[in-house]
């Protein structure tokens, strides 16, 4: 048998020492508010120490020791584990087994516990080393929008991540500075710095908190219970999913990708754990993570270059953004040449501009992304005075730059017209394409489109009568759309597919759903009044647009629902309240295929609440007695159905 020899041995227990002593250098740093390294870098410090030393006491720490700030110690009982995690997709699917999983956003901040008494905020802990934190309560009071009041009586505990989001960061940055603060270097550590500090805990309102567990209330059976009582209750929620298959786990993902290129909120994985309680309770957990929840990350690297220039380009809803083009350099794969600087006053507040040697990230396959400046070049940064497009004026606000030439800018024209292409599947009409056909005035709006003709479309570059009447039968095919697909190619800000084939669910109808109020669409289970009103008033916007398709015969198309089908819940709005002998799934899906729609929350525009707790005092049911709404049993509901022949799913 072969061993090591000694050499290695000592080689391996050095380099296992200094990096347990850097990996703890760079918490207390991260923690102070002061990292020297990447997320990125630091994970990969934790991977070669498990590979060295995989019981090393330091990789069982849960968090860092923080600053030094004067707070008094709390402790968290149960304890605030660290998660396992993974890199590695068909791990991820291993671990889940097709069980029921509840998938999140990993939420880049500090992790946080929400002590109530009775309905009252009482007490604020940071993790700390995850049995032991520190009392933040005078900061998070600050954070009154992320922290509401509730109408429990019992004592309990939420567990959540404060963050500090893209937007609100520019702002607390701002007034650190006309403080006579230091310039914070990223929304990634601030929160840890402000917390840490012993004055000017009021910055501390400009943090986001997102709440992912609660304990000390009995009655939930599974994960999608609390998370769903947590988002009733007024707190903001990681974007919670329920998934049920690899596929679906696959889908979230890809989600989430798309959040971190968005990057308003500090996002750098998910987090999934199993939806049954009673098999959180038979998994158990470990003294470094339980084992019933898993973070899964992309392998992410860093690289240095310098700013050649910052180019800015507008968008089809007329927001002016930076692109930084750097030297070339090899990342994760591949050539990068450019680099996302997020918005207008991200390029203000780390004074942007060419010259600067800068460090970027990408993981995930995700557009590249600014992480910090190394080396400032001479110079101020510079905006835009007019829009790249049409040189119209700009009109700026805290975060962005925007053109309010929307009838007239080719390039909010053009990314209309593509984001239509786009969500309704018309093949071989590429970018460059439409660029012409929008150079020769062919297309103006997306209902141009269908006024093409062969003739037409043979006066593009290179485009034969061969491709030309396969273009134009593309065309037409694509007049006959389903109805989310329609919806989505109009581009309404704060809507995505998923949202018009969950609101079709409760407005069957392209006239139904155009004149549907926010607060109709607030009802609805998911939808927040800010996101209803983005929809309400984007559809008056697009309201010629929706007439101009119709008009030119686009037909968008409804699912089939089947012949005949009783639909006695017709127009209802239901809410859910309590424990059910049936799976909740399988009740809501009864509503729905009935006609009815389920709501998150009571209000007047409710009809029904279902319970089984008819005497419960629960804040739904006082409520739904104060409006004088109908209560009804899982059994009166099935009845009600059942009486009209419609079939449980």
């Amino acid at each position: 048998m072969t061993g090591k020899s000694g050499k290695e041995t000592l080689y391996n227990s050095e380099r296992a020492a200094w990096l347990a002593g850097e990996i703890v250098r760079h918490k207390r740093l991260y923690f102070a508010g002061s990292p020297e390294i990447s997320d990125v870098a630091y994970d990969q410090l934790e991977a070669e120490l498990m590979k060295w030393a995989p019981q090393h006491p330091v990789l069982a720490m849960v968090g860092g020791q923080e600053a030094e700030s004067g707070n008094a110690k709390v402790t968290h009982d149960p304890p605030m584990l660290s998660l396992d995690k993974t890199y590695d997709l068909k791990d991820l699917h291993r671990w889940a087994e097709g069980k029921e999983v509840l998938g999140t956003l990993k939420v880049d901040g500090t992790s946080m516990s929400l002590v109530y008494r009775g309905s009252k905020f009482s007490l604020a802990k940071t993790r700390g080393n995850g049995r032991e934190g520190e009392d933040v309560t005078s900061k998070l009071k600050w954070v009154a929008e992320a922290i509401p009041s509730v109408t429990e009586t019992s004592d309990f505990e939420v567990r959540g991540e404060l963050c500090c989001s893209e937007s609100n960061f520019v702002k607390l940055a701002d007034e650190m500075v006309s403080l006579g603060l230091d310039r914070p270097s990223s929304p990634r550590n601030i929160v840890a710095g402000i917390l840490g500090r012993k004055s000017h805990g009021e910055l501390a309102r400009h943090f986001n908190f997102f709440a992912f567990d609660v304990l000390g209330l009995t009655g939930f059976k599974s994960e999608i219970q609390k998370i769903e009582w947590l988002g009733k209750n007024g707190f903001q929620l990681p974007e919670p999913r329920l998934l049920k298959s690899s596929k679906e786990i696959d889908d979230y993902l890809t989600h989430v990708k798309a959040v971190m290129a968005e990057d308003e909120i500090g996002c750098d994985g998910a987090v999934f754990s199993f939806n049954s309680l009673s098999l959180h309770d038979e998994l158990g957990v470990t003294s470094h993570h339980p084992r019933f929840k898993i973070s899964f990350k992309w392998q992410g690297e860093t690289a240095r270059s310098n700013i050649v220039r910052i180019d800015w380009a507008t968008s089809r809803l007329g927001i002016v953004t930076p692109v930084a083009v750097i030297a070339p350099v090899d990342l994760s794969g591949a050539t990068i040449t450019n680099v996302t600087l997020h918005n207008a006053a991200h390029v203000r507040l780390f004074n942007l501009k060419s010259g600067d040697v800068i460090e970027i990230v990408r993981s995930g396959e995700v557009i590249p992304k600014f992480l910090s400046v190394v080396t400032p070049g001479p110079g101020e940064f510079e905006w835009p005075k007019a829009c790249p497009s049409c040189g119209s004026e700009l009109i700026g606000d805290d975060i962005r730059l925007k053109c309010l030439n929307q009838g007239s800018c080719l390039a909010q024209q053009s990314g209309s017209i593509l984001n239509w292409i786009r969500a309704v599947n018309i093949d071989d009409l590429s970018d460059k394409r439409l660029q012409a056909m929008m150079e020769l005035h062919l297309v103006k709006v997306c209902s141009d489109l269908y006024k093409l003709t062969v003739k037409d479309l043979m006066t593009l570059p290179s485009t034969k009568e061969t491709m030309a009447q396969k273009l134009f039968a593309n065309i037409q095919k694509s007049k006959d759309v389903p109805m989310a697909q329609f919806l989505n190619g109009l581009g309404i800000e704060g809507s995505g597919q998923t949202t018009w084939e969950k609101l079709l669910e409760a407005f069957p109808s392209l006239e139904k759903i155009r004149s549907a109020t926010s607060e109709q669409i607030a009802a609805v289970d998911g939808f927040a009044d800010k996101s209803a009103q983005q929809i309400v008033t984007g559809l008056v916007r697009h309201s010629k647009l929706i007439d101009q398709l119709l008009d030119v015969g686009v037909k968008p198309v409804l699912p089939e629902i089947e012949a005949g089908r009783p639909r006695p819940l017709e127009s209802m709005i239901f809410v859910i309240t309590g424990e059910l002998e049936r799976p909740r799934k399988e009740v809501e899906e009864m509503i729905k295929r009935a006609g009815g729609r389920v709501g998150s929350s009571v209000s007047k525009t409710t009809s029904v609440l279902i319970t089984n707790e008819t005497e419960s005092g629960s804040s739904k049911m006082v409520k739904a007695k104060a409006l004088g709404l109908e209560i009804w049993t899982e059994d009166t509901l099935v009845t009600k159905i059942t009486s009209q022949n419609i079939d449980r799913v």
